[in-house]
């Protein structure tokens, strides 16, 4: 997981963390740095020193050297050399040299020096007393006699006195004084540098997804629903950005939903007044006939009258199939579920249906592939679809005797596949998937309403969705319409309807 994945309290509580714990780890580190430069015996204070205050040369070591050797000297424990040998090593090293007495006897001397010349110079160049320092532009000259223990020591050498920058008053307390100050502005300055990077990196994880945020709402605002929110965060800004996707693609598919029904709203309002306009123009005609005596013989005027009643009797089929259609689509209508096999219910229906559509001119045949296929449909609505399929074939047959072909198969996954084919005038590719819109026929059939009223396949499509099935159309080969029929299987036997509304 990445640092922008955590959630932002974690976030907070790691920056606030990171900004305490790296200047603690600092100020601890360069702590116990000092520490040891200042406990541990076999560290050379004088490079250490030198390296730090280089401007006052050796000056600043060797005082706090003759310090520690002071310290050490009063602390000595008899046979126990150790400790002033590493701090008279340290002074040598400055060019320095060193005896040190127990009492009379000579403890430590610096090689190729006599212990006796060494004290003997220091003790006549310094002022009487138990400590004296004489130190001038020419040399060092120290002597110390402990009031703690037998120990007496001197050092002379030629290291001279540097006044610059008053570095030579500093004591070894003054220069832990100085260190805790440096050591101190250091850890503030680190702790504002610390604190100034991880404001801009919680600025850049969190206020840049924020404008990003609310420039995408204004676009929301303004109906602008087409601009994506790309989501690059895990966190409660990456989810809030992934619900803003989900309102953005909601309130695009509402919009598109919407402008759909809105284009339908008028297809069907255009399609209605077209459809009622023609035949109230017959019957118009037909009425004014009878009136002006147009129809002066027995035999027109019953003409007309006939005339008036079919045209009548079609406008009243396309109300109540206008009526079954928009129940269809806000889904009021109830559907009578029956579990049946759908081979059997097609042989039965087709074999009755024969002889009535051979004297109509069209002539069926059935073949069945799948053998036995339950499905749960309404027979009454189901039947229905069939009727209007084969009425559409009955309409748009080329020749005098049509032919229609049913077949039923088995495709995956476990559905059941119905195919009705005519040899008829067929449609244009392009044109295929408008069959299934309301009130669309073809040009030629356009102006005559007795040819159906364009809602016989809309009404389809809406009763086999309502059964979780599909249709669609496909052109036959060489010539005519296929329109295809998909329906989910159901496992057992069939049985008797029951209501489900």
């Amino acid at each position: 997981m990445k640092v922008k994945d955590l959630p932002i309290r974690k976030r907070l509580l790691l920056s606030n963390f990171i900004m305490i714990f790296i200047p603690v780890i600092f100020l601890v580190t360069v702590a116990i740095a000092i520490f040891l430069i200042l406990q541990f015996g076999n560290i050379n204070r004088a490079t250490v020193l030198s390296f730090v205050w280089p401007e006052s040369g050796p000056t600043l070591s060797v005082q706090f050297e003759l310090s520690r050797l002071r310290v050490r000297a009063d602390r000595y424990e008899r046979g126990n050399m150790e400790p002033l040998e590493q701090v008279a090593d340290h002074l040598e090293d400055q060019g320095l040299t060193v005896a040190v007495y127990e009492n009379n006897t000579v403890l430590y001397q610096t090689q190729d020096s006599e212990a006796a010349d060494t004290m003997r110079e220091a003790q006549a160049r310094v002022a009487p007393g138990d400590a004296s320092i004489a130190w001038s532009d020419t040399g060092l000259d120290f002597y110390y006699a402990s009031g703690r223990s037998p120990i007496r020591m001197a050092v002379t050498g030629p290291v001279p006195l540097h006044y610059q920058h008053d570095y030579i008053d500093l004591s070894s307390k003054e220069v832990l004084k100085v260190a805790f100050y440096v050591l101190l502005f250091l850890g503030i300055l680190l702790t504002i540098a610390i604190g100034i990077i991880l404001s801009r990196w919680l600025a850049l994880q969190i206020i840049t997804p924020l404008e990003k945020l609310r420039a995408i709402a204004d676009d929301i605002s303004k109906g602008n629903l087409d601009r994506p929110i790309v989501v690059t965060n895990h966190d409660e800004i990456g989810d809030t950005c992934q619900a803003f996707e989900s309102m953005r693609l909601q309130l695009r598919a509402a919009r598109d939903t919407r402008d759909k029904y809105d284009r339908n709203r008028k297809e069907l309002i255009a399609g209605i007044s077209h459809d009622l306009s023609t035949p109230l123009t017959k019957i118009e005609g037909y009425a004014y006939g009878l009136r002006d005596g147009i129809a002066n013989t027995p035999e027109k005027r019953s003409h007309y009258l006939q005339m008036i009643i079919g045209t009548s009797q079609g406008m009243e089929n396309l109300v109540k199939t206008l009526f079954l259609f928009s129940k269809l689509d806000l889904g009021k209508v109830p559907f009578h579920w029956t579990r049946v096999d759908v081979c059997s219910y097609l042989s039965d229906y087709l074999h009755e249906q024969t002889k009535p559509l051979q004297r109509r001119g069209l002539i069926v045949s059935y073949q069945n592939v799948a053998g036995h296929a339950v499905v749960t449909i309404d027979r009454d609505q189901f039947q229905r679809v069939i009727e209007n399929i084969i009425e559409n074939s009955i309409k748009y047959k080329k020749e005098t005797a049509g032919h229609l072909t049913v077949t039923v198969t088995m495709v995956e996954p476990q559905c059941v596949r119905l195919a009705f084919a005519d040899d008829g005038c067929g449609v244009r590719t392009q044109d295929l998937p408008k069959l299934f819109e309301s009130f669309y026929r073809t040009d030629k059939a356009r102006s005559d309403v007795t040819k159906g009223s364009g809602l016989g396949l809309a009404v389809a499509k809406q009763i086999i969705t309502g059964m979780k099935g599909r249709i669609w159309a496909e052109n036959t080969v060489p010539k005519g319409l296929t329109i295809c029929i998909e329906l989910p299987l159901q496992e057992g036997d069939t049985d008797e309807a029951h209501t489900d509304c």
